[in-house]
């Protein structure tokens, strides 16, 4: 009897040492797991200066853009000309941008992603941008662990789009009820005339997409093409009134400000409809005589029956094959 009951106190003292050593390899792999995790730079917070300098580690805490050097990612294309790459040697290396942090979006509990806005510059930090040279959109992802934010991820050459380096004024809609888009609205102006363009991008939990195959124009005015439009524009809608113009002072722009505001009708669990409401005035112009100069060093006369016509017009887009298609109505801009 009391050998068999120093067999099972044995019995049970090898199996707690057992135990003990698991529990204490355990202990000691978690431990390690904490003290890794401190290396890796987190961010308590979900703002835009922590979560900015997760990603540039020289970011200084304040709103204004700031000059980092950008690897590019590889993506189909040359990279433009005009980008400026860090002094040889110099860490990190890629390419010199002022960038700005534009849109901060939590797409879900433990996940995030910051839009930011690249305008490329060179060594001295001047802009190297133009009329023609759009700015770069990049992404970065952020999940959530243990009470902090950690870098997940990077897609920095989303889009080029815009003009003078900058991508242009973004705006985050639903684009489902667990989906997020962001728009983009961007334009520039050539000889008085001027004109806003739309694109649109899904927001993934590791990619952004665009999900219009082409831009759509949204704004469009020859305010400053033609020296009379403000005139012409306290016309009454629909009337046709003459006018006498000297044949240099004639302008081959029609007085034009249509504008157009966008909406997508989120609330199921596929992408809304994208609408796009219209408003604004167009000017018909009618030719109708030119009489000749009565003498020499005198203009001829342009003869023009003038009709300011009223939009109001829509579209509307549906998403289909991951982009959204138009399903019905014209759009009323300028064209130039």
């Amino acid at each position: 009897m009391e050998e068999f009951l120093f067999f099972k106190i044995s019995k049970n003292t090898t199996k707690g040492f057992v135990l003990l050593f698991r529990y204490l390899t355990i202990l000691l792999l978690l431990n390690s797991l904490i003290a890794c995790s401190e290396k890796v730079p987190s961010s308590e917070k979900l703002d835009r200066a922590s979560l900015m300098k997760l990603v540039f580690p020289s970011w200084k805490n304040q709103k204004e853009a700031q000059i980092q050097a950008l690897a590019l990612d590889e993506k189909k294309g040359e990279i433009p000309d005009s980008l400026v790459a860090t002094a040889e040697g110099k860490e990190p290396s890629g390419y010199l941008f002022e960038i700005s942090a534009e849109q901060l979006i939590r797409l879900n509990e433990h996940r995030a992603v910051l839009i930011t806005s690249d305008s490329p510059v060179d060594q001295e930090g001047v802009s190297v941008s133009g009329h023609l040279s759009p700015g770069l959109m990049s992404a970065f992802w952020f999940k959530q662990a243990n009470g902090r934010w950690y870098a997940d991820g990077q897609q920095t050459q989303v889009d080029w789009v815009g003009a003078f380096g900058s991508i242009g004024k973004t705006k985050v809609v639903k684009l489902s009820q667990n989906q997020f888009a962001l728009g983009v609205e961007s334009g520039d102006c050539f000889q008085g005339a001027c004109f806003t363009n739309l694109m649109l991008y899904e927001l993934g939990y590791d990619k952004v997409k665009s999900i219009l195959k082409h831009s759509i124009s949204i704004a469009g005015d020859t305010l400053g093409a033609r020296g009379d439009c403000e005139q012409i524009f306290k016309q009454a809608p629909n009337k046709v009134i003459r006018h006498h113009y000297a044949e240099s002072e004639q302008s081959s722009f029609d007085c034009a400000a249509v504008k157009g505001d966008w909406q997508i009708k989120a609330g199921g669990k596929n992408p809304g409809d994208l609408l796009i409401r219209f408003s604004g005035f167009i000017e018909k112009q009618n030719t109708i005589e030119e009489i000749a100069a009565e003498s020499d060093g005198d203009e001829a006369t342009i003869v023009v029956d003038s009709t300011l016509l009223p939009v109001k017009q829509q579209q509307l887009f549906r998403y289909q094959q991951g982009e959204y298609r138009l399903i019905s109505g014209k759009n009323p801009t300028p064209e130039f």
